[in-house]
């Protein structure tokens, strides 16, 4: 068997930071059109661990699409949030319990989500509701952009973002997914290199 001279690209998480970029971009853009106050969250959570029917049995994990091009974050729990105004980024952790560590290793500290995933903030899940309020209420109550929209090759609707505590805040249903599916529809450099060697591989398997 022929030996390919194609290695497996990095990617990098400036790839992701630039897809949050194009969504700031293009949020700013829709809010001052519609004359709406430049600011607001953009919260999405990402995807959950399912067990296999009523075992233990923790089938492969994969992440929520838009939330693995908006974060890059691999592992399941997470919730992600872009202050419009500033361009902050935030990550909030799962707060794992102890006898996480027997089972399943090392519980990283935030500190290891941040410098990974290079964004500027992370918390944990149970303190969404006092570090948006604390953080973004200088203008009153933040408004929440939720993810919520239907796909056109599935049928299925995207699920918005929801917390303990979510009932506190103002939430927008109607104007991030559109958005945000048309940033993902016009790739980076990149995004295209990466799907570049994804071709490259597969043409050359096929060759083989």
């Amino acid at each position: 068997m022929a030996t390919s001279s194609l290695a497996p690209p990095e990617v990098p998480m400036e790839l992701h930071a630039g897809n949050r970029d194009r969504l700031l971009t293009a949020l700013r853009a829709h809010l001052s059109a519609t004359a709406s106050p430049p600011r607001g969250i953009a919260l999405l959570q990402g995807g959950e661990e399912q067990t296999r029917h009523c075992t233990d049995h923790l089938e492969l994990f994969r992440q929520e699409s838009y939330f693995a091009y908006l974060f890059g974050v691999r592992e399941p729990g997470f919730y992600g949030a872009i202050d419009i105004a500033s361009g902050q980024s935030i990550l909030f952790a799962p707060r794992l319990p102890p006898d996480y560590a027997v089972w399943m290793g090392e519980i990283k500290p935030l500190p290891y989500f941040k410098d990974r995933y290079k964004v500027d903030l992370v918390f944990y899940v149970d303190e969404i509701v006092q570090v948006l309020q604390d953080r973004f209420s200088q203008h009153g109550k933040p408004v929440l952009f939720l993810l919520y929209g239907k796909s056109t090759d599935s049928g299925n609707y995207s699920k918005p973002a929801s917390f303990e505590g979510i009932e506190k805040f103002d939430t927008d249903l109607g104007t991030l997914h559109p958005i945000l599916t048309e940033c993902r529809v016009i790739k980076s450099e990149m995004e295209l290199g990466l799907i570049q060697y994804a071709n490259d591989v597969s043409s050359e398997a096929h060759i083989e």
